[in-house]
């Protein structure tokens, strides 16, 4: 997981060089964060193509699961750089911390978020989806891989459970009520979540968490149950 890049990434959220490409019609320089960035394979080929008109930063849990000094290793042994490049090129950013506490980004400072392949094991799911939107600009934009991993057990599933009094609600339909947030299946078969600039009022509050991977070392995983504040 750590190690994907962005014939990964086409596949699991879209064209990310497209959409940069796009951004960079409107503004000189395009702001990026990378949630769960792991080895940092897709920043570094971002890094490459576009140079100094991308500023570009990763944030992972913890520097084991990937800093810059792995980055950098990692890109070299891929070939995605060269050790000659490393003299010319802005190298991304790493970061550690929970982004499903708090993004560590003003409002409104991001032109693209993206995540692939991170967010089910996140604790706060529907935080981290108000985060995105609170931190991205006006022409902003979120991409996510919905929060899911059919490889666990089926009474683990979904992985993002909402509840309203005894009642569950599946997130799919419980996000149509919101503007600037929506589900989206894209060429490569995966699913995933677009989000638009917002102030996110998802009114629900997270009731309790299970790690499959404490029941079963093979599984990975955060359930995140919530209800709906009445």
């Amino acid at each position: 997981m750590k190690t994907r890049g962005l014939k990964e990434a086409k596949m699991k959220l879209g064209d990310l060089e497209e959409i940069i490409s796009n951004l960079l019609k409107k503004k000189e320089k395009v702001i990026i964060l990378e949630s769960g960035c792991g080895y940092g394979k897709v920043m570094m080929e971002l890094a490459k193509k576009f140079g100094d008109r991308i500023e570009i930063t990763g944030m992972n849990l913890k520097p084991n699961h990937g800093d810059k000094k792995r980055m950098i290793s990692f890109a070299l042994s891929e070939k995605v750089i060269a050790k000659k490049d490393l003299k010319k090129m802005k190298i991304p950013k790493i970061i550690f911390g929970d982004a499903g506490e708090k993004i560590p980004f003003k409002t409104s400072s991001i032109d693209l978020v993206y995540s692939q392949v991170s967010v089910y094991l996140y604790k706060d799911k529907m935080n981290f989806f108000k985060e995105v939107g609170r931190v991205l600009s006006k022409e902003g934009i979120g991409l996510i891989t919905y929060p899911g991993n059919k490889r666990i057990p089926k009474e683990f599933q979904p992985l993002l459970k909402i509840y309203k009094d005894d009642k569950q609600i599946s997130f799919d339909n419980y996000i149509k009520k919101f503007k600037h947030i929506r589900l989206y299946p894209n060429k490569g078969g995966w699913n995933a979540i677009e989000i638009k600039k917002s102030n996110f009022k998802f009114n629900v509050e997270l009731e309790a968490t299970i790690n499959v991977n404490h029941i079963n070392k093979n599984w990975f995983g955060i359930q995140s149950i919530y209800y709906i504040k009445k």
